[in-house]
């Protein structure tokens, strides 16, 4: 019976709430709890937006993840383009110089390779290159630098690789040269003075010595003095290069050209090795010793040529 009383007490609040509400009678009383309430609203709606704005960035998070994935293939898809273009001036720039070398050398067989190893032990002086007996290489074999300076030789060869020694390294032995620069005379006429003393005509009265003084006979250069310097240029861990087996009694300049000699044929001749560096004099020391600076940068070989045609003295004995 309570429930009755309680369910019909309800209906008729609600038909009169219905009634005024219609009537704009109950507009005060909303506008009052309207102004009462809006500022807690306000309160609770602030205090809340940081929840919604972090549940909505977890709905959003697979977007963004998404995103920027894209984002970083993209970047990568560019720095492979970009690289890929860069390699190939890199390229374009080595092959230019192998063509030169080339056209400088129109007799030398050449074939380019790429260094695509190095010996990292520290006690060899070594690099791979990506050509091998199918490309014709054999050892002993001369490589060059792109711009024609001795490099070193082909100690072991494979099907498809060979490993180059370098000529800074310890086992290296080349037969080299220094050739001295021109004296003043020669470097301004091209060749000494000669004077030729004149034929007195056959009955002719002869000069007089006290009016006429005797030619004085030019000195020639003394034999062997424009002559090479030989020596033998050693690979060293420390120093590079150094030329030993000089002449005691020599005068080596720092900056004079070292280059191969061709003795020994296991290199042909007149191939650049480096430029003195500093030389090694002590009175009594059996030899004059000086370091070498390579002309080839070993450090940085990227692209070497191999000389095919020339047949080292061992490999012709074969």
């Amino acid at each position: 019976m309570r429930f009755v009383w309680w369910l019909a007490a309800v209906v008729v609040i609600s038909l009169v709430s219905i009634f005024l509400s219609e009537r704009r009678a109950l507009d005060p009383v909303q506008n009052f709890s309207l102004s009462i309430t809006a500022p807690a609203t306000t309160g609770l709606r602030d205090v809340a937006r940081p929840v919604d704005d972090f549940f909505a960035g977890i709905t959003d998070r697979d977007d963004l993840v998404r995103e920027n994935r894209d984002l970083k293939q993209q970047l990568e898809e560019l720095q492979q383009a970009l690289a890929e273009q860069q390699d190939a001036r890199q390229r374009v720039r080595e092959l230019e110089e192998a063509l030169g070398v080339k056209q400088g050398r129109p007799d030398d067989q050449l074939l380019a390779a790429n260094v695509i190893a190095e010996d990292t032990s520290g006690l060899k002086r070594m690099i791979a290159i990506d050509r091998g007996l199918s490309d014709g290489l054999d050892e002993g074999m001369v490589v060059l630098s792109r711009s024609g300076s001795l490099v070193g030789t082909i100690s072991r060869v494979y099907e498809d690789f060979a490993w180059v020694r370098r000529i800074t390294d310890p086992d290296s032995t080349v037969n080299a040269q220094v050739v001295p620069a021109p004296t003043s005379t020669q470097a301004a006429t091209g060749a000494p003075d000669v004077i030729v003393p004149a034929t007195p005509t056959p009955g002719a009265a002869a000069p007089s010595s006290s009016t006429t003084p005797a030619p004085t006979p030019t000195p020639t250069p003394a034999a062997g003095a424009d002559s090479p310097l030989r020596g033998v240029a050693e690979g060293d861990l420390r120093r590079g290069i150094l030329l030993d087996l000089l002449p005691p009694d020599l005068t080596l300049v720092e900056g004079s050209l070292v280059s191969t000699s061709g003795l020994g044929g296991n290199y042909p001749r007149a191939l650049l090795i480096g430029s003195v560096e500093a030389v090694d004099q002590r009175p009594q020391a059996p030899f004059t010793r000086a370091t070498l600076k390579p002309a080839a940068e070993m450090s940085g070989l990227d692209t070497v040529l191999v000389l095919l045609n020339f047949r080292p003295a061992r490999l012709s004995e074969q």
